[in-house]
């Protein structure tokens, strides 16, 4: 049984901005890009599942509006959702094919007043055991994984040619309309690089400038989709989403699988996003060359 309690409402959303770029410009420091956020296509399947603590996994509902999530003890799956066979990803491919279990009410975890959390059910494979390192699961045969290299996966000469080819791209954007950081340069702190069919590179990219005010350090924290048509070519940024906050209100940003969905033919990123007291998650998807948008984000989950 998983307990969480918590008396606190959801925090207040940080200061963010969520920017589709065009391929062939750099807007202005004012303009304005609204993020438009498409519904769940039902032909890449009834939910995706998230890893949760002793051999289970969150069973996310797209679309759910944060008011709606429902209890994990009363919750109605869609058919299909579980029992399943799901494939398990990572950053760095298929981890495996698993069967999920049954929902079983009595096996949900305990939500306190205020907080929210997603149904659970085990996850087993052929062995009858769990296996590690997987951070979203599919339905199986929605998915094709696009392998990941990390910063760290990479040589030392090819890991520093990608952190000088992101800092340029970030150096291009008008993030800090106010100039308090025009001076201060950019950290990679996290970099995944991927071969789309095309042959097209593809890199997120975590990015963070600071401000080290003695009364209330400011942060700001992006995350980026950089495109490029051969190595040797400028990486431009097509999709990116700013933070500013002090460090204890950031939210951390990491990346849980790349795949090509088959129900829209299209590569798609699935992000994480913790919130410290709760979490949700993002699903970017290529709709063209050197063209992303936000087509899908979870309900808030958490307290």
């Amino acid at each position: 049984m998983l307990t969480s309690a918590c008396t606190k409402d959801q925090p207040a959303p940080k200061a963010t901005a969520t920017v589709t770029l065009p391929s062939d410009s750099v807007p202005s420091a004012d303009s304005v890009v609204t993020a438009v956020v498409s519904r769940w296509d039902a032909a890449d399947g009834p939910a995706i599942y998230l890893p949760s603590e002793g051999g289970l996994a969150q069973v996310v509902l797209p679309p759910v509006h944060d008011d709606s999530v429902p209890r994990p003890d009363s919750a109605a799956l869609p058919a299909g959702a579980a029992p399943a066979t799901v494939d398990l990803f990572s950053p760095a491919g298929k981890v495996g094919t698993v069967t999920l279990g049954a929902y079983a009410p009595s096996g949900q975890p305990a939500v306190g007043a205020g907080c929210d959390a997603w149904a659970v059910v085990p996850v087993r494979d052929a062995a009858g055991v769990t296996p590690p390192g997987w951070r979203l699961a599919l339905l199986s045969g929605v998915a094709e994984p696009l392998r990941t290299d990390s910063l760290g996966s990479l040589s030392r000469a090819d890991s520093a040619a990608l952190v000088i080819a992101i800092n340029k791209a970030a150096a291009l954007l008008p993030l800090d309309s106010a100039g308090l950081l025009r001076r201060v340069p950019f950290g990679v702190t996290k970099a995944y690089r991927v071969k789309l069919f095309d042959e097209t590179e593809v890199v997120v990219a975590i990015v963070e400038r600071r401000l080290n005010l003695e009364a209330a350090p400011r942060v700001e924290r992006t995350t980026l989709v950089l495109e490029r048509s051969a190595a040797t070519s400028p990486m431009s940024a097509v999709w990116r989403e700013t933070q500013y906050a002090t460090e204890d209100d950031l939210i951390a940003v990491d990346l849980l699988a790349v795949v090509h969905l088959h129900g829209v033919k299209r590569p798609t990123v699935f992000l994480g996003l913790d919130f410290g007291d709760g979490s949700r998650v993002q699903m970017l998807q290529r709709t063209a060359k050197e063209a992303w948008s936000l087509r899908w984000s979870s309900a808030y989950t958490g307290c």
